[in-house]
């Protein structure tokens, strides 16, 4: 997968050292459940296949107990309930980059940055990978997920409740002024991930997940480091995402006097 986007029949057959009559008898059987998919130049794992290596290699390590309902579909990744072995409700969240998104990424994402050819399936890894290194880096100091499990394409996370901002309207429950302290935690923890050396890269009210008493930042894949060539634009154009949303409530703030304020280095 990381060196073919389609794995012709003789190097699956040399890889298995196995007959190539009962290499393709595995292989129908596989295609019926539909965990593989055949062209003209051989043979690739499809994205349930992936979900099921995954899945089984995180029940073969003692962590994974159940898998329940799907909570929703990103633009990169499908996220469902989990019960881990201890008993805890988690999050299983399938990294799933389609050629939109691997385009997109490929422009500014400096763990693709250096891949000439790369499947998708591999891509879905390398974001979940990076994500998962990312809240390790972050977790507990700023308000993000808790990383608990990686596997593939998948991360298992702590459960998180709420809603995204874009869904809520702080209005009905909180005063200009629990507001305005709302506004300023974000900021905050903005400057805290600054830091710790990173930025977020795509920060909205789309992934701030809000419970009326806290928040939780989610989606970090595309977090650049402090040093990218980049660094100021995304951090700017992740103040304004944030600015723009809070004007609504009469919460103004300029852009620039918080960007001083979160890049600025204290003895």
């Amino acid at each position: 997968m990381r060196y073919h986007e389609w794995v012709p029949l003789d190097e699956i057959v040399r890889k298995a050292k196995m007959p190539e009559k009962d290499v393709l008898y595995r292989l129908n059987r596989l295609s019926k459940f539909e965990f593989v998919v055949r062209s003209t130049y051989g043979y690739a794992v499809s994205m349930g296949g992936y979900d099921a290596l995954a899945i089984n290699a995180l029940v073969k390590k003692g962590i994974l107990k159940a898998i329940g309902n799907k909570l929703g579909v990103g633009k990169e990744g499908d996220v469902y309930n989990v019960l881990l072995n201890d008993d805890r409700v988690a999050v299983l969240k399938f990294h799933k980059h389609g050629r939109t998104c691997f385009t997109r990424g490929k422009r500014y994402r400096d763990y693709l940055a250096d891949k000439h050819h790369i499947s998708w399936l591999y891509v879905s890894r390398l974001s979940a990978e990076r994500e998962f290194n990312i809240l390790n880096e972050l977790y507990p100091l700023v308000k993000v997920p808790e990383p608990i499990a990686w596997n593939r394409h998948a991360i298992i996370m702590g459960k998180v409740e709420g809603e995204e901002l874009k869904r809520i309207d702080l209005s009905e429950f909180l005063s200009r002024e629990e507001i305005e302290e709302l506004f300023w935690k974000i900021i905050e923890e903005v400057k805290k991930a600054y830091k710790i050396g990173y930025i977020h890269g795509d920060l909205s009210e789309f992934n701030i997940i809000y419970n009326g008493e806290d928040f939780v930042i989610i989606d970090w894949p595309q977090a650049v480091p402090t040093y990218h060539p980049e660094a100021r634009f995304y951090l700017k154009r992740d103040i304004e995402n944030v600015v723009r949303y809070f004007k609504k409530y009469k919460v103004e703030k300029d852009v620039d006097e918080l960007f001083k304020y979160i890049t600025e280095v204290k003895d």
